[in-house]
């Protein structure tokens, strides 16, 4: 039967070989030490900063060595050397092969880069163990630190001077026209769904350079109203310019408006149940009647849905406006946003959407990386858990201020009253006898 790591007994006299693929930098090591090390522990920190140590000189001395300095250099016993060990191939540091030669047992230690911070919070794995060991405030803290530094977007005139300014032939006086242009990310698409490359090759009046400068807002046009390539080339062709030959984005948003008729009725609400107000308290079959809503449904149509039929209200300009900028932005996906509007109308009971509200939530969800309407409703139970949590903490400490009010306040609560007001009270007391025996008389005449 094969031997398995689990089944092979170790000893300290085995042999052991290192290597590494690639350099492993200061940078790499402040990773594990920050997102590796709760999880991993800090015996098996140690043990990976050891043999990181250990690879430039592996080149050089190429001999045979066994095991006990990596013991001695730890202080560890076998046991705890095989679970550091077993810890660090587990979350993908090391990876250990096993052999068998003239002069023994020999191990082989291949030492992995650990991942870059934005594959780690992507993996939900080992980003779900740091969230464990270190709690939400910690791992939003971390998770801020790999993120972007400084300022979040810098505003201005970009002055760089380009590649070929700097860096040209010797005999090549002349600098080509063409910047070197940055690459922004793009709206992803099913191709089978919306063909941009035969959209393009339906517009008239412009160049295909003008439209890929608008292929984001074209294609959030598309997945937003609904519309496929032979409709919205058309509604893009009446609003080129004619002078500059340029596409006018708020000129097609207002034909979109204008001249698509949005069916408000959809059949799936009818064959399932309404989506209660309480998103929070949402039961299953609920839930997956919301989820499919959002999933099928245009933004501009759930919206209009949304306000007209579950808030009998108006769908205003600003909120339109709204919508297509949080498609545009590419960072939330279309069922995802549907969910955003449909909590902050009617989770929420606001009668409209107000920018700053939506924009705060969008950007949190952004940052906790939503990509999808179910971990949208998970966000938005966590919120309200945490609110009622809040709540009861103060309520708490209200109760408990009351029950600990000292006795010294308690006893000034009605102080003695005044001379004056005694004196007071004697008088209105004589003036209410002297009215009664005034009713007396005159009742007895």
């Amino acid at each position: 039967m094969a031997q398995n790591n689990e089944t092979i007994e170790f000893h300290a006299t085995a042999g052991a070989f290192f290597r590494s693929d690639h350099l492993i930098t200061v940078d790499d090591l402040d990773r594990v030490f920050n997102l590796y090390l709760p999880f991993i522990g800090a015996t098996s920190y140690a043990l990976y900063h050891l043999l990181v140590n250990e690879l430039p000189f592996t080149k050089e001395h190429l001999k045979r060595q066994d095991h006990n300095f990596i013991i001695d250099s730890l202080n560890i016993s076998l046991p705890n050397f095989v679970k550091c060990r077993r810890r660090l191939e587990a979350a993908g540091l090391i990876r250990t092969v096993y052999e068998q030669d003239a002069r023994g047992e020999v191990y082989g230690y291949r030492i992995l880069t650990p991942l870059s911070a934005d594959k780690f919070f992507k993996e939900q794995l080992l980003s779900g163990l740091l969230y464990k060991f270190v709690g939400e405030e910690r791992y939003l803290i971390l998770e801020n630190r790999y993120d972007i530094q400084g300022q979040e977007k810098l505003i201005g005139t970009d002055i760089s001077a380009r590649f070929l300014q700097v860096f040209q032939h010797q005999n090549d006086l002349s600098i080509p026209t063409t910047p070197l242009v940055y690459q922004e990310a793009t709206l992803q698409i099913d191709e089978s769904d919306f063909k941009f490359d035969d959209f393009s090759a339906m517009i008239r009046g412009t160049n295909l350079t003008e439209v890929n400068k608008h292929r984001n807002f074209l294609v959030a046009m598309h997945m937003t109203y609904g519309v496929d390539e032979v409709t919205l080339a058309g509604f893009v062709n009446q609003s080129v310019t004619l002078d500059t030959h340029e596409i006018n984005e708020q000129e097609i948003q207002r034909l979109l408006r204008k001249q698509i008729t949005r069916k408000v009725a959809i059949e799936t609400v009818n064959k399932q149940s309404e989506p209660k107000v309480t998103v929070p308290e949402i039961k299953n079959t609920e839930a997956r009647a919301l989820i499919e809503i959002a999933s099928t449904t245009n933004a501009q149509d759930f919206l209009g849905y949304v306000k007209t039929t579950l808030k009998n209200g108006l769908v205003l300009k600003n909120e339109r406006d709204l919508v297509d900028y949080l498609i545009s932005q590419s960072t939330l996906s279309m069922s995802v946003v549907n969910i955003l509007v449909h909590y902050v109308l009617i989770g929420l009971q606001n009668d409209s959407l107000k920018a700053a509200l939506v924009t705060t939530i969008a950007d949190s969800w952004t940052q906790n990386r939503v990509d999808s309407p179910e971990k949208a409703l998970i966000q938005i139970q966590q919120r309200q858990k945490a609110n009622q949590a809040r709540q009861e903490k103060r309520f708490s400490r209200s109760q408990k201020s009351e029950k600990t009010t000292p006795k010294f306040v308690k006893a000034n609560a009605n102080p003695p009253q005044t001379k004056a007001k005694v004196e007071m009270n004697a008088n209105n007391d004589e003036a209410a006898a002297a009215l009664a025996k005034l009713k007396n008389i005159k009742t007895k005449n």
